[in-house]
């Protein structure tokens, strides 16, 4: 770090520039001279003359010298700066990847090595409630239970966080996505939930293609919107929409999942983009903190970024960005701002 500080410093002194000040008095002097040579009355004004344009001409051929000299001095001296610099962050870079693929070797193995057991006391404890049949009664069969859960719990955690590693090492090839029908059938997979809570689902339509993995996308969006199901809490009318907006100019889509939930907590909407974190809520709703870990981690590889904006018992909105392809590209009555949505509303498809 003091290197490349060091580096900066050096490179932002101006040193005093003698060859630039040599020039430019030269080229004055020469033209006056030429002038006395030319059109002096007398003899000796222009042996005067012939001399100091000998001398003037010796001058500038030593201020060409130096300025090319420096020239090629700074440019010297900035190609090792580069080459520095770039050795550097490579050398910084090789280090991060070597950092970052021990630790998904680590998640991997490690969650291979507690999945055998959780699976075995998974197995056993089924055979012995099968075997035990009426005999398991009261406390007993709280504690069966119990297990029977809490195994289940972590082995969704195991697999949550081999998904989790996997994400960025183990791609499918990217495609010019149809959003709009891979909306409808994750909604339609939900359907059971979204009928149990009697939740309406305001899809925007015009949805853009978007380049990339589709299985990929569909894991943002159902992490998405079973979390907008899951933490809706019981308003008196239950709402999910879904929309984008795009404007003029624009390098990337921006993409929403609004609900009218329980909302989060201002000091926790960074903290749940994090693994393992989540916001207390007072639903107790179960879950591993992975799963907006998974989204974060999706959308960064695909050059976007996601976030939410929510107020607690006002409902969240989660934005996500998503770089613009060919495939992609909208008419130009799509390009809505945020604001515009609400006035399209009567016009979106819902799902009820």
């Amino acid at each position: 770090m003091a290197q490349a500080d060091a580096g900066s410093a050096k490179m932002g002194k101006r040193p005093f520039r003698f060859h630039v000040i040599i020039f430019f008095v030269g080229m004055f002097f020469t033209v006056t001279l030429w002038d006395a040579y030319y059109n002096g009355s007398r003899p000796f004004d222009q042996e005067i003359a012939s001399s100091l344009i000998l001398a003037m001409g010796t001058l500038f051929s030593i201020a060409a010298g130096l300025f090319s000299w420096s020239l090629e001095t700074r440019r010297a001296s900035l190609e090792k700066e580069v080459e520095w610099r770039t050795r550097d962050l490579q050398e910084t870079n090789k280090e991060l990847a070597k950092k970052n693929q021990e630790v998904e070797n680590f998640i991997q193995i490690i969650s291979h090595d507690l999945k055998a057991p959780i699976v075995s006391i998974q197995g056993f404890t089924s055979i012995l409630k099968s075997e035990l049949g009426n005999s398991l009664q009261g406390t007993t069969l709280d504690y069966f239970n119990r297990i029977q859960t809490n195994a289940q719990h972590m082995n969704t955690l195991i697999l949550d966080l081999l998904e989790f590693s996997r994400v960025g090492r183990m791609e499918d090839e990217k495609e010019a996505v149809d959003i709009t029908s891979l909306l409808k059938n994750i909604l339609e997979e939900l359907r059971p939930e979204i009928d149990k809570r009697n939740i309406k689902v305001h899809l925007q339509d015009r949805l853009p293609h978007l380049w990339g993995s589709r299985r990929r996308l569909d894991q943002v969006f159902t992490n998405l919107i079973s979390n907008a199901i899951k933490y809706m809490g019981s308003p008196q009318a239950p709402m999910i929409e879904i929309g984008f907006s795009s404007m003029k100019g624009d390098y990337a889509y921006t993409l929403w999942v609004k609900d009218n939930g329980i909302g989060i907590k201002k000091e926790f909407q960074e903290k749940i983009f994090q693994i393992f974190q989540r916001a207390p809520n007072p639903l107790k709703v179960e879950g591993t903190g992975i799963g907006l870990s998974i989204v974060k981690k999706i959308v960064a590889l695909n050059g976007g970024r996601v976030w939410v904006e929510s107020e607690e018992g006002m409902g969240s909105q989660f934005f996500m960005t998503w770089p613009k392809t060919e495939g992609g590209a909208l008419k130009p009555e799509s390009n809505l701002s945020v604001s515009q949505v609400a006035a399209r509303n009567s016009s979106n498809e819902i799902f009820n």
